[in-house]
């Protein structure tokens, strides 16, 4: 058909379909768009971590204490976290020949550790945006570990002072003569005696002396429990209020100090409103986490309810923790010494003036004279402690001290270790059994509280973060070299297929150029 006939006839010309792209230009379409994207966050990246460091970025969220998080579920939940405690009563030897006077020292012999596990839970967290603090309750219990204590330990007899009779009894020594002769008619009236033989479960957690239940007749106000085993009344109340520091507000170096415990700045028994001493608890740790970003100059503030005070960690030396390295902080030597200003020492005793190296916990022990020391007398001679002899000091076993994780504050391992003793003073107007008990300081038990690891993943997560670290200032330039290889693919990418001529014309045979 002539050509210039369909024009005169307006006739449409219907031209061959154009034949769709190739796939080979659609992936090239592809690698530029990606290339170019990718290009822009790595640059994007890179100058977002040139100007701020990842591990900082890190740190100043957890400061934020946000519940999503992993350091939050870390701290929240602490069953994975192992924390054992272990129990030495020291049992006396020669009590009868001691009443006797037949030997000049009391011989006490370290029991094998009571082994169990202390459980630490943290409840009812509250977040208070006005101050950037957190409340929380915590809780501590003991699960008894059949298989890391020797077998039937619990029902091994032993022989201990009568603690409820003889700190009564150095409680009242300032009192007049009839409350004195109160007491020893009390004591006569119970058939009690200065010694008691209990078994080992007794005295950790179901001691009731007959003295008690006599003097509960007579003065109940006088006896404010019953069952006075050592255990029992350590863990009775174990609901304590905590509120302490969070957020970028306080930073670094405050992270987590307490502002108060049980809605008190001091420790519990100590009241300001009865012009009692200002025992503070500000700034202490009760040890599930420390400020961040330690250095040789921090100093570490633990508080333990069962030592009654809040006592100070100074750096030691750096220490391997498997993949880790740790600060280690220790607890000084002179850490229960007299301070210079007496009216400043909230531990000097209630009962008399008492030696350096011993610490008054007898707000926390219902006013009985009970002060702490470190196990075993160790690095202190006591005037009062000649008369006791079964010591074997040894600072290595026995002192106490936290390596910690430099940059979150995390404990990597620690052990908290003190003995509770009985000070009592020159006791006059009792029976003769009692004033034996003169000016002597009497080993009750040490006790260790050991948390010797974290679990694993905590671990592998520190070490991921120490990675970051090492690479942090590479990490933009990095970027920046991705970024200027992706742009350079995407360039050569369009310059080989070029945008517009990547769908080319179709191409007539002269055959189909006749048809028309």
């Amino acid at each position: 058909m002539d050509v210039k006939l369909l024009k005169a006839n307006n006739m449409p010309i219907q031209l061959p379909v154009r034949k769709k792209p190739k796939p080979s230009n659609i992936k090239a379409l592809c690698i530029i768009c990606i290339a170019t994207v990718l290009s822009i966050v790595c640059f994007t990246m890179g100058l977002f971590f040139h100007i701020y460091k990842p591990t900082q970025l890190i740190l100043d969220d957890r400061l934020t204490m946000r519940q999503i998080m992993p350091y939050y579920r870390w701290w929240k939940n602490t069953e994975d976290v192992l924390v054992i405690c272990r129990v030495f009563i020291f049992n006396v030897t020669n009590s009868e020949q001691w009443l006797q006077g037949l030997d000049d020292q009391l011989r006490m012999e370290e029991v094998v550790p009571i082994v169990y596990r202390e459980m630490l839970e943290h409840d009812n967290v509250t977040f208070h945006e006005h101050n950037s603090t957190m409340s929380y309750i915590t809780r501590r219990r003991l699960v008894f570990l059949p298989d890391r204590n020797v077998p039937g330990i619990l029902n091994k007899t032993i022989i201990v002072p009568n603690i409820s009779l003889l700190g009564v009894a150095a409680r009242m020594e300032n009192d007049n003569y009839f409350m004195k002769r109160g007491l020893n008619f009390i004591y006569s009236m119970s058939g009690d005696t200065v010694f008691s033989r209990m078994t080992i479960y007794e005295y950790l957690w179901n001691t009731r002396p007959p003295f008690l239940k006599q003097a509960k007749k007579f003065v109940p106000s006088m006896v404010p429990a019953e069952n006075v085993g050592v255990l029992k009344t350590m863990y009775e109340d174990n609901e304590d209020h905590v509120n302490v520091r969070h957020g970028k507000r306080y930073g670094y170096d405050q992270f987590f100090m307490m502002n108060s415990y049980e809605h008190e700045p001091t420790v519990p028994g100590f009241s300001l409103a009865k012009g009692d001493c200002f025992a503070s608890i500000l700034n202490s740790s009760e040890g599930a986490t420390y400020p961040q970003n330690l250095d040789e100059r921090s100093v570490l503030i633990y508080w333990r309810k069962t030592l009654c005070r809040a006592v100070p960690l100074y750096f030691e030396r750096r220490v391997p923790k498997g993949p880790l390295t740790g600060y280690k902080y220790v607890l000084p030597d002179d850490s229960y010494d007299r301070l210079p200003n007496s009216t400043a020492d909230c531990y000097k005793g209630q009962f008399g003036l008492l030696e350096d190296g011993m610490t008054d916990t007898s707000k926390c022990s219902h006013d009985v004279p009970i002060v702490a020391t470190s196990p075993h007398f160790y690095a202190r001679n006591f005037s009062t402690g000649h008369k006791i002899s079964g010591m074997r000091p040894n600072r290595e076993l026995q002192h106490s001290y936290a390596i910690v994780d430099p940059s979150f504050g995390i404990p990597l391992d620690q052990c908290a270790r003190t003995q509770t003793n009985l000070a009592i003073p020159q006791l006059t107007g009792y029976s003769e059994d009692i004033k034996r008990f003169s000016e002597m300081i009497i080993p009750m038990f040490w006790i260790e509280y050991h948390q010797k690891e974290l679990p694993m993943y905590i671990v592998r997560t520190l070490q991921a973060f120490y990675v970051i670290r090492d690479v942090e200032p590479y990490l933009p330039y990095v970027l920046y070299l991705a970024f200027v290889l992706l742009l350079s693919v995407a360039f050569r990418e369009a310059a080989r297929y070029k945008v517009q001529g990547k769908i080319a014309p179709a191409k007539y045979t002269k055959q189909e150029l006749t048809n028309l």
